[in-house]
């Protein structure tokens, strides 16, 4: 007679949907799924502390990329400069209110919003300070995970860069290096996460 099933004890693979069952990961060590080797879980006493610093990095940056022109058009000896804000700006400017409230949120209050929400959580933990909204604040980021869309539109750039290099002169500018950079600290930082830790430690501390 099988034995009965614990639900509890038992997590998926975010990669394969293998079931396995959970286990206590010291300090260290590595988990890892025995089917697609997708590493489940690395904790280590610095984890929180490494994910605060890795999103206060990004929100350093975040102003300069959206704020500074990341690029210049010139064409019939007239000069733009092109930045993140001026492009919402335009598009409202032009009656195209619904793409400019799409590229406004995705872009720039998505990004926001999720690094806001990490440091509440990431401080709250690192000082060991009770909140009711923990899990909800975690659950908030991980939904905007789905919207979020600086890769997308570092590529569009790319592409318009190609498009419209043979009828205009296009330089990079300031902005477009602090795009960059806080791309390259957001997928840092969804490398670092360690969900399953961070998820144990809400619970420790709304308890």
């Amino acid at each position: 007679m099988p034995l009965p099933l614990n639900i509890d004890k038992l997590m998926a693979c975010p990669d394969c949907d293998l079931l396995i069952e959970k286990v206590n990961i010291a300090d260290g060590y590595v988990s890892e799924c025995p089917r697609c080797h997708f590493i489940l879980e690395h904790p280590t006493r610095s984890s929180i502390r490494n994910d605060f610093m890795c999103v206060f990095m990004g929100l350093l940056v975040y102003f300069p990329a959206i704020f500074l022109p990341f690029m210049s058009l010139t064409m019939f000896d007239e000069t733009v400069y092109l930045s993140l804000v001026s492009c919402v700006v335009s598009l409202f400017e032009t009656a195209n209110g619904g793409l400019a409230v799409v590229v406004m949120f995705t872009l720039l209050c998505v990004p926001l919003l999720q690094m806001v929400l990490l440091i509440f959580i990431t401080t709250r933990l690192h000082h060991k300070q009770k909140s009711c909204y923990l899990a909800l604040s975690f659950k908030c980021y991980n939904l905007l995970n789905t919207w979020g869309m600086l890769d997308i539109f570092m590529l569009s750039i790319i592409v318009a860069a190609i498009k419209l290099r043979d009828d205009a002169e296009l330089n990079a500018e300031l902005g477009l290096y602090a795009f960059i950079l806080l791309l390259l600290i957001n997928a840092l930082q969804m490398q670092l996460l360690n969900k399953p830790l961070l998820w144990r430690s809400i619970e420790r501390h709304e308890n």
